[in-house]
């Protein structure tokens, strides 16, 4: 009988897939995701991007990632370490991404907190410069009213 992956084995892999095709699939990632979850960025959900926004389903998992693809394109995405925890796993990295509709770049260090039940992620939390991503979207270009 083969053995099952452990969660932190499986985002390892899922986070390799992210990266070698430069944010063009995320089905690694959509397979991990139970039926209702809660995701979050450290962005606060009422700014002015379709990033910042809390996510509770598989469907809208999937919905953020073709935000990503939409507004966003990966420059690099490096996996430091992931720390197993069990059911609690940290991914910790680097990534650099340039806004499609200003050109502006991104390079921040990366922190991801996921929590699994049951083989499932059942919450995940995205930690990365806050003030540089809006400083790179559109909403930043525009002058404060």
């Amino acid at each position: 009988m083969a053995e099952i992956a452990t969660p932190a084995a499986r985002l390892e892999r899922a986070y390799q897939l992210w990266s070698e095709s430069r944010a063009g699939r995320c089905d690694q990632f959509l397979a991990l995701v139970a039926d209702s979850i809660d995701m979050r960025s450290v962005l606060a959900p009422e700014l002015p991007d379709d990033l910042a926004a809390v996510r509770s389903t598989r469907e809208e998992v999937e919905q953020y990632f073709e935000t990503i693809a939409r507004d966003w394109e990966m420059v690099s995405f490096e996996v430091d370490r992931i720390v197993d925890g069990g059911d609690d796993v940290v991914m910790v990295g680097r990534c650099a991404w340039r806004n499609r509709a200003t050109g502006k770049v991104i390079d921040t260090p990366k922190v991801d907190v996921w929590r699994f039940e049951d083989g499932r992620a059942i919450s995940y939390l995205e930690m990365f410069d806050s003030l540089g991503f809006m400083q790179a979207v559109p909403a930043a270009q525009s002058p404060l009213p």
